[in-house]
């Protein structure tokens, strides 16, 4: 069961300082108080989201004449819980607006943060240990993932989270141990009222797990963000406190793509070898309609494409492959195979096959020389019931044709 907080703001009276109050105000009396403290904000479907850390987010919405929202705060940890709490009085406080809070941990009101966090947060985190400990290897391989992301590909003998992956025997051994709060604090991002070591090293491990593409800083500016953010977050952690299990091959990883002189790390306590970092090392799923295809999670997507086709590419200089997808959904009908999609060069090879109940062809075209350098393609679709996948995969070296089938033998079924 998750752990909330939800909320309300509005004025205090009527005569509100001379500022209307409105949706636009509000959102700018909000976003002022993100910057003084150090935060980031993002608009998304209508919210305004509002990130204190990783897995760490307040949701804000204009509705019925009033700022409301919620956070679900278990994941991320009771020091934010606390920094939630924080973050609305001083916005209620700082533009004299009436606050009112749910929060069943009773933190608002009593302010006891070591009680909140033993009954509340320890155990819950001690019941899903003993839940997860207990799952077979065969069957679900995720939690506390988040629901909107890309989905990991299954690790052998591991389940798979927001901040690294635990093999069965470390899960198994947290919930026999009757302890397993000892280890709450390797899992929540924000586990102490303050930023402490911790804090800092489980931030740069959210990034390591999710975001980090192991790619050269140079190959694009989201690949130096995120290796030059891990790399100041652990470096952060280390001074404070080297006792810490520290992610020292990760590090040092990161540090050479960044060019980035490392610490002396030497001392550092290393993470045990079975400890699994970076689900973007791997193939990577995202879902379209009742189907999802798998890439390589080192694959950047290109939000400045203006085309009806999602496109995928890891860089010329990286690689030099394109994965061009969209779906098609015909209501009322089967979906069937469209000649002209085969039509985009010169046919080397078609391949038709079934995968389940999905019904797919493929044609690889020959080389062809495009600016200067030669073009190796192929262009497939998937059917299944009403739904239509178009792919169209791009590479630029011979000898790829067994890659580019695999990745659209990936393709799932996920309804």
């Amino acid at each position: 069961m998750s752990i909330r907080i939800r909320f309300s703001l509005e004025p205090k009276k009527k005569i509100f300082s001379g500022i209307v109050w409105n949706c636009q105000n509000a959102e700018r009396m909000t976003k002022n108080l993100v910057k003084e403290m150090g935060y980031q904000c993002y608009r998304m479907d209508g919210f305004l989201l509002v990130q204190l850390c990783p897995e760490g987010y307040i949701w804000f919405q204009w509705k019925k004449q009033k700022l409301q929202g919620e956070s679900q705060t278990n994941i991320a940890g009771p020091g934010f819980h606390a920094a939630v709490i924080d973050f609305l009085e001083q916005l209620a406080g700082k533009e004299r607006l009436k606050l009112k809070v749910e929060d069943r941990t009773g933190y608002f009101i009593r302010r006891d943060f070591l009680a909140m966090r033993q009954k509340y947060f320890y155990q819950w985190f001690s019941d899903l240990m003993d839940l997860v400990s207990g799952w077979k290897e065969s069957g679900e391989y995720l939690f506390c993932w988040p629901a909107v992301y890309y989905i990991p590909e299954r690790q052998e003998g591991k389940l798979i989270t927001h901040i690294r992956s635990f093999s069965y025997k470390e899960l198994k051994g947290m919930a026999n141990s009757g302890m397993s709060v000892a280890f709450a604090r390797d899992f929540f991002v924000w586990n102490e009222v303050e930023k402490d070591a911790w804090f800092y090293r489980n931030s740069a491990m959210v990034l390591l797990n999710q975001f980090c593409c192991f790619m050269p800083s140079d190959r694009s500016e989201q690949d130096r963000e995120v290796n030059e953010t891990i790399i100041d977050l652990l470096e952060k952690a280390l001074t404070m406190d080297r006792r810490i299990p520290f992610p020292k091959k990760e590090y040092l990883e990161v540090c050479g793509l960044h060019h980035h002189a490392p610490m002396d790390i030497e001392d550092a306590v290393s993470f045990h070898e079975e400890n699994a970092i970076g689900c973007r090392k791997h193939l990577v799923y995202r879902k379209i309609g009742n189907m999802s295809f798998g890439i390589p999670g080192n694959f950047l997507y290109d939000d400045g494409d203006p085309g009806i086709m999602d496109h995928y590419f890891d860089g010329i200089l990286y690689g030099g492959h394109d994965y061009y997808i969209y779906a098609a959904v015909f209501e009322g009908r089967q979906a069937e195979f469209k000649s002209q999609w085969f039509e985009q060069g010169k046919v080397e090879e078609t391949v038709d096959f079934n995968m389940g109940e999905a019904r797919v062809r493929t044609a690889f075209y020959e080389p062809e020389e495009i600016k200067g350098e030669t073009i190796y393609a192929m262009s497939a679709q998937v059917l299944y019931k009403e739904q239509r996948m178009n792919i169209n995969i791009i590479s630029r070296k011979p000898g790829e044709k067994e890659w580019a089938l695999s990745l659209i033998k990936n393709i799932k079924i996920t309804e």
